[in-house]
């Protein structure tokens, strides 16, 4: 059996770098023939198809009235997505995320105000419908202010309609099968680290968090490759904002329930200390290197750490 789940785990890896390769393709052409930006494109198109296994996530513990578990995803992905993401494309890719505009900056400097949102909510102590509809508006208004923004994707030629109709269905299609495969990753995963007994909660914190976001990890690696720095910043970026509001907006309007303090209380911490940690580089450097990259891996392990209960001196 964990034969099995070893051989699943590499083969679903190799065709996941494959489909993010065509993804990057595909969004590229998208956002040419719609006249979007790069930062555009990584945000409106990218960043809400690669967080579609955080919104499923969110939308089945609402259903089962588990507003903490919602909660608790996003700011768990967001983490995950800022931190150790961030840090492995870097790394993987071999390629610096390069600040090319002030639209990225202003990006993360939303990204940090909205992760103020959730001790609004631990305040509170629930979700619900109000907070839905406000967090669903910000959702469109920050979508609407980053598709104004200048920057278009240089001519790729003429792309006729039909060819655009052909381009969308597979990009729907590598998607689908991008997100299937990263089930697969997360699966075989959860059995690999269960036969060399791991604990479950590092298997929380670690493997399934990550895994959710192994969309946003392979795409964001092939649009460094590909030197389309502001797309793969816009999907990072833009993931978690696409988290906080359209994945979290829909989830408290599915429902009305509580959220425990305790429970999301340390988590709210690290993601204050990702969300500053980002805004401040991008604000003062040119680029994010491999120095930067293990420097927020360390902050993701820290976060590990005090989630299986290690108490940290400085955390």
């Amino acid at each position: 059996m964990i034969i099995f789940s070893l051989l699943l785990f590499l083969i679903s890896l190799s065709f996941i770098a494959v489909l993010s390769d065509k993804i990057i393709i595909y969004t590229t052409k998208l956002s040419f023939y719609f006249g979007l930006s790069e930062m555009s494109a990584g945000f409106i198109i990218l960043s809400v198809a690669t967080s579609l296994p955080e919104l499923f996530v969110s939308v089945i513990a609402s259903i089962m009235n588990q507003g903490g578990i919602s909660v608790g995803n996003v700011l768990g992905s967001n983490i995950a997505n800022l931190t150790i993401i961030i840090g492995l494309a870097i790394l993987l890719s071999h390629k610096k995320f390069v600040i090319k505009s002030g639209s990225q900056k202003e990006l993360v400097q939303f990204l940090f105000l909205l992760s103020l949102i959730p001790l609004f909510i631990l305040q509170r102590g629930s979700i619900g419908p109000i907070l839905g509809i406000v967090l669903l508006i910000l959702f469109v208004y920050f979508s609407l202010n980053i598709s104004k923004k200048a920057g278009k994707i240089s001519s790729l030629g003429f792309i006729r309609r039909k060819e655009i109709r052909e381009i969308m269905i597979k990009f729907l299609v590598a998607i689908s099968f991008l997100l299937l495969l990263s089930k697969f990753v997360v699966d075989s995963s959860v059995e690999i680290a269960q036969f060399i007994g791991l604990p479950p909660s590092v298997i929380g914190a670690t493997l399934i968090a990550i895994g959710t976001s192994i969309p946003e990890l392979a795409t964001t690696i092939q649009a460094l490759k590909k030197h389309l720095f502001e797309m793969a910043l816009g999907n990072i970026l833009g993931s978690c904002i696409t988290n906080i509001t359209l994945v979290l907006g829909i989830s408290s309007l599915l429902s009305l329930s509580p959220v425990s303090i305790v429970a999301t209380g340390g988590i709210m911490f690290f993601v204050l200390i990702s969300s500053l940690t980002i805004w401040y580089f991008i604000s003062t450097r040119k680029y994010l290197g491999k120095k930067i990259a293990l420097f927020i891996i360390l902050i993701y392990i820290f976060f590990v750490l005090q989630q299986i209960g290690v108490s940290i001196l400085f955390f």
